[in-house]
């Protein structure tokens, strides 16, 4: 069945990271086969699948749950899913606090998180991240979004992070009738985004308009 379908009807101990917001994490994450990705906040295993998809045979998906029973939620889902627990998948119970790049067994191409509170984890990020490589988090709130972008700007080892949201619309198509659906999958969560810089390099200053 439709990997869609299967992260709106499969059972959750944690909220989904939906099908809208994980395409843009899939292609603005620039997720690529034979990638090294780490999560933390599996959660219920939605985001877990759609990268595990993108990294393909050769790649390696590392997620972290700091809840046992959500990681168990995640394990279920994805097993069922792909109708086995993939080879390229390794699901840990951690705190990613706590990880080094030992741990790891070497340093990630990208990072994806979600979690309440992700600017706890950015120093930590900070080493377990290639330079170059891409750092994203999903959170929900406003003051979530501000201490994370602050968080990033204060560590000065990332560029400076983009924050966007995505809306869709459906229409309904009739004839002369067409217009636009009255309900709309409006607010679900913001997207950060900001690449690991080489060490001892300056992360440019943000250009802002002039006053006129």
């Amino acid at each position: 069945h439709l990997m869609v379908d299967h992260v709106l009807s499969m059972p959750r101990g944690a909220a989904v990271i939906y099908p809208k917001d994980s395409a843009q994490i899939l292609v603005e994450g620039d997720i690529f086969p034979g990638a090294r990705v780490l999560e933390a906040g599996a959660g219920s295993g939605a985001l877990s699948m759609a990268l595990l998809r993108a990294i393909g045979h050769d790649g390696k998906l590392i997620s972290y749950e700091i809840r046992d029973d959500h990681l168990e939620y995640a394990v279920s889902n994805v097993e069922e899913y792909f109708g086995e627990r993939p080879a390229t998948w390794d699901p840990r119970l951690g705190d990613l606090k706590e990880v080094t790049v030992d741990d790891l067994g070497g340093p990630v191409d990208r990072i994806v998180l979600d979690m309440l509170e992700p600017w706890e984890c950015l120093e930590t990020c900070k080493d377990l991240l290639i330079p170059g490589g891409v750092f994203m988090t999903y959170v929900a709130t406003v003051p979530q979004l501000m201490k994370v972008m602050e968080g990033l700007r204060e560590l000065q080892c990332f560029t400076e992070p983009r924050a966007w949201e995505s809306l869709i619309r459906d229409w309904k198509v009739e004839g002369l009738a067409t217009r636009p659906e009255h309900r709309m999958n409006a607010h679900t969560a913001f997207l950060v985004l900001a690449r690991r810089l080489a060490d001892g390099v300056t992360p440019p200053r943000p250009q802002r308009r002039a006053r006129r």
